[in-house]
């Protein structure tokens, strides 16, 4: 029997373009993807006829796409999936980016396969940038990451984090990955683009801020990590302090 791969998409108020691009890129991967494209309180008629799961969110939560990524990965567990990937709206697989993921666990075994990203400006053009963080694999995009089914109880973690910690929900995943000792394997490729506009993007590549450009919001996440509310909520709700995992 064929392994069956889904991928989540978050969705809120992107154009259906950039939707469009996103999907096109998971339907030629060349394997048997389907596409979860979740719907943060504002669905969009246009995706009706398209070959996805559309889930429809009665309201928009705020939280940087989190509820909808933790609802997307409960039905792929609860409709059998052996692997759950994610896509922002406005990304895109670079081609055999699935296929590159689904070969590395092959070959390793492992819980949680990964790649790395490129870093795009709006319009596509690629912009030269790394992070640090992710060369030395302290951290993976949300984007790059596919857990298989023994990884799976950190598909709650979008759902049961702290609210204050919406702004780094990703890096909380990939805290709670390391925190719970899965075994990670790298594919040592760039296989997603990134379309960004973090201001420390351009900063490292030392260009011009875009217009719309976000300036960076952790600061108040890491600042509320540090309290005895942080620390006590983050036991409660996910089982582990995550603050140690973010920079080493």
């Amino acid at each position: 029997m064929a392994l069956k791969i889904a991928v989540i998409t978050p969705y809120y108020k992107e154009p259906v373009e950039l939707l469009k691009q996103c999907h096109d890129s998971v339907m030629t991967q060349g394997v048997d993807a389907t596409h979860f494209m979740v719907a943060d309180g504002h669905p969009l008629p246009e995706l009706a006829g398209w070959p996805i799961e559309h889930v429809v969110l009665n309201r928009a939560h705020a939280d940087y796409g989190n509820t909808p990524r933790g609802v997307g990965g409960a039905l792929a567990r609860s409709q059998g999936f052996d692997f759950v990937t994610y896509l922002d709206a406005d990304n895109w697989y670079h081609p055999g980016h699935l296929r590159s993921l689904m070969a590395i666990h092959e070959q390793t075994g492992a819980d949680v396969c990964c790649t790395s990203r490129t870093f795009h400006r709006p319009d596509q053009s690629q912009l030269s940038v790394e992070e640090a963080l992710e060369e030395s694999r302290v951290h993976v995009d949300t984007n790059c990451l596919m857990l298989s089914r023994a990884a799976y109880e950190v598909l709650d973690v979008w759902l049961q984090m702290p609210k204050q910690l919406a702004a780094i929900g990703d890096r909380v995943v990939f805290a709670s990955v390391r925190h719970r000792r899965f075994k990670v394997a790298h594919t040592q490729q760039r296989t997603v683009a990134y379309r960004t506009l973090h201001a420390n993007h351009y900063h490292l590549a030392g260009e011009a801020l875009p217009p719309d450009v976000k300036q960076p919001s952790w600061q108040p996440c890491v600042a509320w990590l540090q309290t005895q509310q942080g620390v006590v909520n983050c036991q409660n709700s996910i089982g582990f302090w995550p603050k140690p995992y973010l920079t080493a």
